[in-house]
């Protein structure tokens, strides 16, 4: 296999069991205008396809084999055997707009302090007869000289406690940017990468491009359908807190009224799925949080009350 010398941007694409949609993540990838790159393919314990086949597809595409460790640990496998100066990040089910790369790291350039950039994603939902529409429908050319969306981006540490979200599919990282936050938490299971922003923002700008660069799939694996008994975006926003407190770099900080309150959303939206789709005994616990933290006291004590009744129909929220 041909290697680059040393590509600009490493491209780092975790695969579990995707061959449905990986050759299309893929294209998006060798088809940007930013050409300097490689792409590491990281099958996680994969037994649906023979994922080195795809470095038949070309010669900046490098498959790595693990046995099964999760997504934090095969993101930084492939950092690990990164070459290049910015690391970017894409998930196997979701495509790139074309120019991203090329605005990405014409803003970085642009502005040398800046450690992180990400941008918007279209959600990429099934159509009514159950599949997807084609990407090309929803995506448009990204600029090259597009603007920052000022309201998310800078020192963004209190803005992902009040509940920013910056989509892995979206950002490239610098890479002693990574290095100076030790990569992403092993141990977790879910949110790994919203700690891994957290842990970005104390040291590094983050800045936002203002137009989306990514179309985020939405199917039955898909993250935001996960349901897990712990409500671990709480317990990672309280981790936070405890270790760097309310306030970040420069004065950024949110007030623990405003905090409060963004974990009694938390609380509740957890209730609530688990209501509808889980374990009616979670969901009381979680509807009894938020109300003690007077998120929408007369809901969060409705369902409370529901809780305890069975077989009520899921209705739109």
């Amino acid at each position: 296999m041909i290697e680059l010398a040393n590509p600009k941007v490493s491209v780092v694409i975790p695969v579990r069991n995707c061959r449905d949609f990986i050759h299309e993540a893929i294209e998006s990838v060798l088809t940007q205008s930013f050409s300097d790159l490689e792409v590491l393919v990281i099958d996680d314990g994969s037994t649906d396809y023979d994922y080195c086949l795809l470095e038949e597809l070309d010669p900046r595409v490098k498959v790595i084999r693990l046995g099964g460790g999760g997504v934090s640990r095969a993101r930084n496998t492939g950092i690990s055997s990164a070459r290049g100066e910015y690391i970017a990040f894409l998930d196997a089910d979701d495509v790139w707009f074309p120019g991203k790369l090329a605005a990405q790291i014409g803003y970085f350039e642009k502005y040398p302090d800046v450690g992180v950039v990400f941008g918007g994603f279209v959600r990429w939902e099934v159509n009514p007869n159950g599949k997807f529409c084609s990407a090309s429908d929803l995506m448009s050319v990204v600029q090259p000289c597009v603007s920052c969306d000022e309201k998310r981006s800078g020192w963004l540490y209190a803005r992902l406690l009040g509940g920013l979200l910056v989509g892995m599919n979206t950002a490239v990282v610098r890479r002693d940017v990574f290095s100076s936050v030790g990569g992403f938490n092993q141990a977790m299971r879910q949110g790994e990468d919203y700690d891994f922003w957290l842990k970005c923002s104390r040291v590094a700008e983050m800045h936002a491009l203002s137009v989306p660069v990514a179309l985020y799939r939405i199917h039955g694996n898909s993250a935001m359908h996960r349901l897990s008994d712990e409500n671990h975006l709480a317990v990672l926003l309280n981790s936070a807190v405890m270790r760097w407190g309310f306030w970040g770099p420069h004065g950024s900080g949110i007030e623990p009224n405003v905090f409060k309150r963004r974990l009694g959303k938390v609380e509740f939206d957890h209730a609530y799925s688990h209501f509808w789709k889980g374990s009616r005994a979670i969901a009381r616990a979680s509807f009894l949080k938020a109300l003690r933290m007077r998120h929408r006291p007369f809901r969060s004590l409705s369902y409370l009350v529901l809780s305890y009744f069975v077989n009520l129909k899921p209705r739109v929220r």
